[in-house]
């Protein structure tokens, strides 16, 4: 299966998985798809896999997280700097 193929294929996963789902659900479908892709004995590869996935996301959220902070605290500083600027009649 190439890219496109695995894409097309998550696509339509996601389209009818219902929008709310528990821990509990996206365990027993993962473990069902590697049950019945007979890829059981994979598991250590698998979870490394998925682990890498999750953390690399994981990490991009809060560097994402972490720069959109910066960017709202240096917006508040400088409406700070040109609020007191008005005040004081610098502005």
């Amino acid at each position: 299966m190439n890219r496109e193929e695995l894409g097309e294929v998550i696509s339509i996963m996601l389209d009818v998985m219902p929008g709310k789902i528990s821990e509990k659900d996206i365990s027993i479908i993962m473990v069902n798809f590697i049950i019945n892709k007979k890829m059981a004995n994979h598991w250590p590869l698998i979870n490394e896999y998925i682990e890498n996935g999750l953390v690399e996301f994981l990490v991009s959220k809060a560097v994402e997280n972490d720069m959109n902070g910066q960017l709202i605290q240096d917006a508040v500083k400088d409406a700070d700097d040109f609020l007191e600027g008005i005040v004081n009649g610098a502005g």
